[in-house]
This record gives structure tokens, C-alpha cells and sequence, in this order.
């Protein structure tokens, strides 16, 4: 007897079902149309024998998105070592794409239980204990508190430096399972707070304000995209990108964050998931916006030199030689065009990157950025 269930944080898959012996069918539980690809299920044998089991994970049926599903395809399959506390990746014999599914086959002893996800996660419970520890730890931080979400959450954060200086925005887990931004983040704030001469002449030399998940109802259900009220957090205006702020709950939150003392840097992390057969290792990416969104030159020549760091002194250019366009009703567009705020936004593949790649990646992001900006004041 098998048991599967995503009963969990971070937790998704529905209709678990048996299809013959020991096979079995899960599907995802999607947002809409692209974001319809996280799984993160237990399999539980609870049987008396060992048993190989066959697991066949589809799209949700309810977004109809058989393409945007399998587009992230193939990409690491993770699962939980035998005490649970870390993953691994599968063997890639072990999981195989289909035109429509992928199929993953594991063995496993009487009692034994596995996690089994295509994104290894980080958890809001375990981010919020982390950042309680830093501060209580090191003493030259402080807990920041956005407000609350939707479904009654903090929006947690930490904050570091010398206040008055230029104010720098941290931020991941718009996207609430794209965990490589999330580990990214905590890097930072690891880092931020760190006894390395670099972190201590950054905290005398600007005022850092760090928030590793700015959707935490979504991270715990385990959201591929959307928040509990239902609202993409990228694209937060909507389809009125001229209005005067966001209507939902985080994106307010999150707005008057940025605006209300009006950021002078806003660093942002997402993830994608799969590998690209037609670009390089480690199949990274990067959003911008048009130069000509900034109206304000200087601001204009510092966002320059930003993207052409971006560029050249990381991974970004590994998945395309250019860099997506960021959509009118993001904050990103919103920010520069209205405020002249420049940002990085940058995309880590959950497909080559555990929480060591990605924090090491986020970190040397946030390193070259803040060499770029340091050095235009």
C-alpha cells in the first residue's frame, strides 16, 4: 500500500489516485496559464514490502495548460533523504518526460517516506525562524514588518545599516514557489549582517531593507503564482497599469513599501524552472525595462550601468544574449516611470540551482550590484 499526500507547507497535488499496481496518478495544482507546473507530494509506502512505485504527474485539468506544464520540462526532480531534512536529485533515469506528463519511479523499504518536488523548497516558517535567529544572533539588524497578508500572515523582513543613507529594497517570493529567489534573498540577508569587511562598509555606506517572501499565504499553499486573494504579485496593477496604486492586499503593502519613502534601489528575485537546450549553463535570466521609461538622466545613467553589470558580471545572459521586457503593470515599469527607481530583477533555473547555487548566485547578483551602485554616488 502507497499513501501520497501534499498535506503540507508548500505542499501541492490533487486527485492522487491509483491507475494500476503500483502505479499512480497526481495532479498539479496550477493558478493559470504558465503557472500551473509545482509539485511537492509525500509517498509513504505502508506496506510490508518494498515497493517500486510509479507515479505520473499531469497538469491541472482545471487551467488547461498541457503546453505551459510540460514547457518546464525536463528540469531536477528532487527528493528527500531518508531523514527528511534534505534533497537530492533524482537520477534522471528515474524521471521521464512524456508528450502530455512526466513519470518518476522510485523504490522505497517497508515505512519509508519521501518528498518528492521539482522545486526544493523554502519554507515561510523556517525563513521566518531564520531571520528571528539572525537578528537575535548578530544584534546589528532588526526585524521589519511590511504588515499583514491577506490571510493574516507578516510579511517579514529584516533591516540593517545607517539610516538616512540610500535606502536599498530586497525582495523575492512575489511568485510564492519560486524558491531560488527566496534562497537568494536569505543569502543577503546572511551576508548583510555578516563580520565580512564588505557587509560593514556597505551598512555604514547605505540603509538595507530585506524581505525574503512578500507572499507568504501562497508560499505555505504551496502557489504556483497567485496570492490568497487570488492576484498575480508581478503584474500587480493589473489591467490598469495608470492606476494610482495596487488594489489587493500585498501589492498595497508592498507599493507604499517602495513609494512611501521612495526606494533608491529595488532588487528583485524570481525563478524559472527547466533546462534549455539551446542557451548555456546555468540557464539564468534577467527582466529590464526601456531606458527611456526613466525621465530623470541620472537616474537614467545609474540603471544603465546597472543592466550592462547584470550583463557582464553574472549568469543572466546564460539562457538569452537579451533580456526580457518587463510588462507595463509590474512594479518594476511602475517604479522607474513614476519615481525614476532603478531595480535589477533577476531569474534563477530552480532547475540547476538547491538553496547553494542559488544563494551563491543571488549573492554574487547583489555583490556586483552593489559595486555598480556604490560607485555611482
Amino acid at each position: 500500500m502507497i499513501n501520497l499526500s501534499s498535506s503540507f507547507e508548500c505542499g501541492n497535488g490533487k486527485n492522487f489516485f491509483q491507475l494500476g499496481e503500483n502505479r499512480y496518478r497526481c495532479e498539479v495544482v496550477g493558478d493559470k496559464k504558465v503557472y500551473c507546473y509545482y509539485f511537492c507530494f509525500d509517498v509513504e509506502n505502508i506496506s510490508e514490502n518494498e515497493e517500486t512505485v510509479y507515479i505520473e504527474v499531469w497538469q491541472d485539468p482545471l487551467i488547461g495548460d498541457s503546453e505551459g506544464f510540460i514547457s518546464h520540462f525536463p528540469t531536477t526532480i528532487w527528493i528527500s533523504t531518508k531523514d527528511g531534512r534534505r534533497f537530492q536529485p533524482l537520477e534522471q533515469s528515474l524521471c521521464r518526460v512524456n508528450r502530455q506528463n512526466i513519470e518518476i519511479s522510485i523504490s522505497l523499504k517497508p515505512g519509508e517516506k519521501r518528498r518528492i518536488t521539482n522545486n526544493w523548497p523554502c519554507y515561510y516558517s523556517d525563513t521566518k525562524n531564520f531571520l528571528e535567529h539572525l537578528v537575535n544572533e548578530r544584534k546589528n539588524c532588526e526585524i521589519l514588518i511590511l504588515g499583514k497578508s491577506c490571510g493574516n500572515r507578516d510579511i517579514i523582513g529584516i533591516k540593517a545599516g545607517t539610516r538616512g543613507k540610500p535606502r536599498i529594497l530586497c525582495l523575492a517570493g512575489q511568485h510564492p514557489v519560486e524558491f531560488p529567489g527566496i534562497w537568494a534573498i536569505r543569502a543577503i540577508a546572511d551576508f548583510i549582517t555578516s563580520g565580512i569587511p564588505e557587509a560593514e562598509n556597505l551598512r555604514k555606506k547605505f540603509w538595507f531593507e530585506i524581505v525574503p517572501i512578500a507572499n507568504p499565504d501562497g508560499n505555505v499553499a504551496g502557489r504556483n503564482c497567485f496570492t490568497d486573494e487570488g492576484v498575480d504579485l508581478y503584474q500587480v496593477f493589473g489591467e490598469n497599469p495608470d492606476t494610482d496604486e495596487p488594489d489587493s492586499t500585498e501589492g498595497k503593502i508592498l507599493w507604499r513599501w517602495a513609494t512611501g519613502l521612495p526606494a533608491d534601489l529595488w532588487i528583485n528575485f524570481h525563478c524559472y524552472l527547466g533546462w534549455r537546450t539551446n542557451s548555456e549553463f546555468p540557464y539564468d535570466g534577467w527582466y529590464q525595462v526601456p531606458y527611456d521609461t526613466f525621465t530623470d538622466i541620472k537616474k537614467r545613467k545609474v540603471y544603465e550601468r546597472l543592466c550592462d553589470t547584470i550583463r557582464l558580471m553574472t549568469d543572466a545572459a546564460s539562457t538569452s544574449i537579451e533580456p526580457e521586457i518587463h510588462w507595463l503593470n509590474s512594479f518594476e515599469h511602475q517604479l522607474a516611470r513614476r519615481y525614476n527607481i532603478p531595480h535589477v530583477f533577476y531569474e534563477i533555473n530552480g532547475g540547476t540551482a538547491g538553496p547553494f547555487q542559488s544563494q551563491k548566485r543571488g549573492l554574487n547578483v547583489f555583490i556586483q550590484t552593489m559595486k555598480t551602485f556604490e560607485a555611482c554616488f
